[in-house]
């Protein structure tokens, strides 16, 4: 009898070493607001067929619902300044704000942005009580310094800094304000920028180069290191009442990934990657880990870029229980 209890016990101990355990995950208090990144959205497609329509969140807004988190999903010019960006933010939550607190969760860009409007914008009609950062850029990335330097995307404020140094002009005010400059700026950021201007260049047909120049905007510019470090960190201090938390990701690629080499730049200058930001360059505010995923993971696109690994080395990230790990995480900090 002895031995079967002994027998029994160890089969009940087995049993349930393997049941899984699943996580108890809680909503934050205040509404979560999702800021998208570069080229983001809301949605796109049919509103008369929803099956039909592709979600810049994927399921991430749906699972944070369901959670019983009230969810702002938000959408901003995908390639616009942080200027224009952040004012529409605030603008979009302006227009829905019953005065109530809110936590931002954003992804790449999108730190950028929030962090613009929690610093410049005064007078809001809401109460931001928390910054959570995915992969954001803080100290811009080597891929947009590559770009601006062998292709020529990202040169639109360049030149146009460097054509009023070359005249001995200032660039206008409001110009300045909408790459979230100040004029105090304007002498240290003409000299810096149109050094940067006149450095050589590749030799593109000229039509390519025309092409480049309309397809040019700011937001290409306010993603380089030298921007992000000399010129929008510095002026965009953390607001102290506000609570900043940051995540970053690292990812290995095959030699058919389309983030491979982006991935190899990123690593001969700032080490560790998710193949367009650097976990050097994510950490922001209170750092809370890094994660193995690329960056199109992180944002519910990885069903829509499923290519970007192919073959080998495919994600195992679940992007859904991150977010729901996230919320939880907010919850616990008292937000």
């Amino acid at each position: 009898m002895a031995a079967f209890a002994e027998t029994s016990g160890m089969f009940n101990n087995n049993i349930s070493l393997s049941i899984p355990v699943t996580p108890h995950y809680i909503p934050p208090r205040a509404p979560v607001v999702l800021c998208h990144g570069l080229y983001g959205f809301d949605k796109r497609g049919p509103e008369s067929f929803p099956f039909l329509q592709v979600q810049y969140w994927g399921g991430i807004e749906d699972a944070l619902a369901k959670l019983g988190a009230k969810v702002i999903v938000t959408r901003v010019p995908s390639t616009g300044s942080i200027w224009q960006r952040a004012h529409t933010l605030h603008s979009i939550l302006t227009s829905i704000s019953d005065g109530s607190k809110v936590n931002f969760i954003a992804h790449s860009m999108g730190g950028l942005d929030c962090r613009y409007l929690i610093s410049h914008i005064p007078n809001k009609q809401y109460s931001v009580q928390s910054l959570t950062t995915i992969s954001t850029p803080h100290r811009g990335s080597p891929v947009m310094d590559w770009f601006r330097d062998h292709v020529g995307v990202g040169m639109a404020l360049v030149n146009m800094t460097a054509a009023a140094s070359d005249n001995h002009q200032r660039v206008d005010c409001n110009t300045l304000q909408k790459h979230g400059l100040t004029q105090q700026q304007s002498s240290f950021l003409s000299k810096s920028l149109s050094d940067i201007a006149k450095l050589p260049k590749p030799i593109l047909d000229p039509l390519l180069q025309k092409a480049i120049r309309v397809l040019d905007t700011a937001a290409y510019a306010n993603l380089t290191t030298d921007y992000c470090k000399n010129h929008f960190n510095p002026n965009t201090p953390n607001d102290p009442d506000v609570a900043y938390y940051s995540y970053g990701a690292v990812a290995s690629f095959s030699p058919w990934s389309m983030l491979n080499i982006p991935s190899q730049w990123i690593s001969e200058k700032e080490g560790s990657n998710d193949g367009l930001v650097s976990v050097q360059s994510a950490k922001w505010g209170k750092y809370v880990k890094t994660v193995e995923a690329d960056h199109w993971d992180l944002s519910g696109q990885r069903y829509r870029w499923k290519y970007t690994r192919p073959f080998v080395n495919k994600s195992k990230f679940d992007t859904l229980d991150f977010y729901m790990e996230i919320a939880t995480y907010l919850y616990h900090q008292g937000h």
